[in-house]
């Protein structure tokens, strides 16, 4: 998860009375005490400061500040600037009506209810140019203590019959204790369903995690419901790359930048032990090669190698091709023809040539230029 950090140049005084939990004034200022910063963020009503779950970042450029404001500079790459550019060209946020029927637990954090409403109806301005669909969509959110509750809760709609989304919640529940933000847009054949289980004590903090899982509900409605089909760079990727934009659009484009670090480095959590900083080019093709089927190849949530190398395809597609094409891949996932192919007569390139010749050669330019 990315962390809003709302930048303050008065840090530095708060920082000898800052102790985590304490109450703070403002919404967003750091403190650094030591090696550790801090974030004034909202817990329920109150504001208190909070251990900061990213590494400590150098205040944001001011606009006055030139050249360093340029895109380029902000960016560090002409392909994710194209991308980013790409984007806000086509997605235009305009006003939506209601698009969501929300189910909540007895033990669902109001204050989080609250911001997730407000977070996918804004997050769904964004997609008003593809998303058109008249039925409500479905939204469970509970805490850790509500797994039985949540699957009572899908039942009506007939949800409860995927077991294997069950079990994968409750491996999450046991694996991710007091960290557990999981959330998901089942693959599945009918209107599907963004489910979410919370720790009951983690802070409302803003992130980039509801934009995230609002791309899986627009990926299913365009796909029409075949996102299963998906390769998982592309359905994990895509969601983070339009996922960042829009938290980047609504809370500060240089979060940007903080948001595909995090996403790039995730794997770095996972248990396979592998360093992607080490592939060479034809280790990255087998290992793209690997991301091509649905949830296998480490698209999972404990090695979690598709997002980052699924963000810089998309957002190597984005540039390339813009929103459009990235939309029409999307739709041609509803055919029956192997996506591979849609992908030649789409992008004018075969898959693995296009792998060969622009992805791995982006992959190992980012991977070099981005920290961990």
């Amino acid at each position: 998860m990315v962390f809003l950090l709302l930048f303050s140049t008065n840090s530095s005084a708060a920082s000898a009375a800052t102790k985590p939990g304490t109450k703070c004034k403002n919404l967003g200022d750091r403190s650094v005490v030591g090696k550790t910063t801090y974030t004034c963020l909202k817990s329920g009503k109150k504001l208190i400061w909070t251990k900061s779950a990213t590494p400590s970042r150098t205040q944001a450029p001011k606009p006055s500040q030139s050249p360093q404001n340029t895109p380029t500079a902000l960016f560090g790459s002409p392909e994710q600037t194209l991308a980013y550019e790409n984007m806000k060209k086509s997605m235009v946020p305009k006003p939506v009506g209601d698009l969501f029927r929300f189910h909540y637990s007895p033990s669902a954090v109001k204050s989080y209810r609250d911001y997730l409403e407000i977070e996918l109806r804004d997050s769904m301005k964004y997609w008003t140019s593809v998303y058109d669909n008249n039925e409500l969509f479905n939204v469970f959110y509970g805490t850790e203590i509500d797994l039985d509750w949540l699957i009572e809760a899908w039942r009506p709609y007939g949800f409860d019959s995927n077991k294997g989304f069950a079990e994968d919640f409750r491996g999450r529940i046991k694996r991710e204790g007091n960290r557990l933000n999981a959330g998901a847009v089942p693959s599945q054949l009918d209107s599907s369903h963004l489910s979410i289980l919370r720790h009951s004590s983690l802070p409302t903090d803003v992130s980039s995690f509801l934009p995230h899982e609002n791309v899986h509900i627009v990926q299913q409605f365009t796909s029409k419901y075949q996102t299963a089909k998906m390769p998982c760079w592309l359905r994990e990727g895509s969601a983070n790359l339009f996922g960042n934009f829009i938290f980047a659009e609504k809370y500060g484009r240089e979060l940007y930048n903080q948001a595909k670090r995090g996403d790039m480095n995730n794997y770095l959590w996972g248990a396979s032990g592998v360093e992607l900083r080490n592939f060479n080019e034809a280790e990255w093709f087998t290992h793209l090669k690997s991301l091509e089927g649905n949830f296998q190849g480490g698209c999972d949530y404990i090695n979690r190698f598709a997002y980052g190398s699924g963000l810089l395809l998309s957002e190597m597609l984005m540039a390339e091709g813009g929103f459009d094409k990235i939309m029409d891949f999307w739709r041609a996932f509803a055919s029956e023809r192997d996506w591979r192919i849609l992908f030649k007569e789409i992008y004018g390139i075969e898959l693995d040539n296009w792998y060969r010749e622009k992805a791995v050669p982006y992959l190992l330019r980012e991977y070099s230029r981005v920290g961990k």
